[in-house]
């Protein structure tokens, strides 16, 4: 790892290694000798300065029993992230529309707004809440009050929630399934 600063990879990496090892309770010193990464190393990767290896990425990985793709993974889009809904298929089939990282808490809510412009405001969640809604019946306008996104019957949205952000009606009934994760206090 070098001392210059890190892209946006490797700040989110540093962001993900840091939320995870306070997540576990470890300092620093103690990830440092459980993944054999130096101090210095793992405080830079922290800090966002360099660009750590797949190597030493693993290797703090295992040290904080996660999936490599929990360290490689921004868990807060910047923007919402809107996968539409498919065509039926002619046989089953299973399509995973978004994983969640270890070191948080979850709640499952179901959303149901009935008539058009029918409205529900929610306010900042606490820092790091992502919120992803999948729509069963109707469409809905929805999202972060400065980037909402229309969905429809089968589409499928993942956004930050912890900026104000809202529910709004665009068909007289709209039936939702909400999946909220967020950080898991120590």
């Amino acid at each position: 790892m070098d001392g210059q600063a890190a892209n946006g990879v490797g700040a989110a990496i540093g962001a993900q290694v840091r939320r995870l090892r306070e997540f576990r309770g470890l300092s620093v010193a103690e990830l440092a000798r459980l993944s054999g990464v130096s101090r210095a190393t793992l405080s830079g990767i922290e800090a966002g300065r360099g660009n750590p290896t797949v190597e030493t990425i693993s290797a703090i990985a295992v040290a904080l029993r996660l999936p490599l793709g929990d360290l490689l993974a921004d868990p807060a889009p910047r923007t919402p992230v809107l996968l539409r809904g498919t065509p039926r298929p002619e046989d089953s089939k299973q399509e995973l529309l978004d994983r969640m990282g270890a070191g948080g808490l979850g709640e499952i809510w179901r959303l149901r707004l009935t008539g058009i412009g029918r409205r529900i405001d929610s306010p900042p969640h606490s820092q790091g809440t992502i919120e992803r809604i999948l729509v069963l019946r109707g469409a809905v306008r929805l999202g972060p009050v400065e980037r909402p996104v229309v969905l429809h019957s089968g589409d499928f949205v993942t956004f930050a929630a912890d900026v104000a952000h809202f529910y709004e009606a665009v068909e007289d009934e709209v039936d939702a399934v909400v999946v909220m994760t967020y950080p898991a206090a120590p």
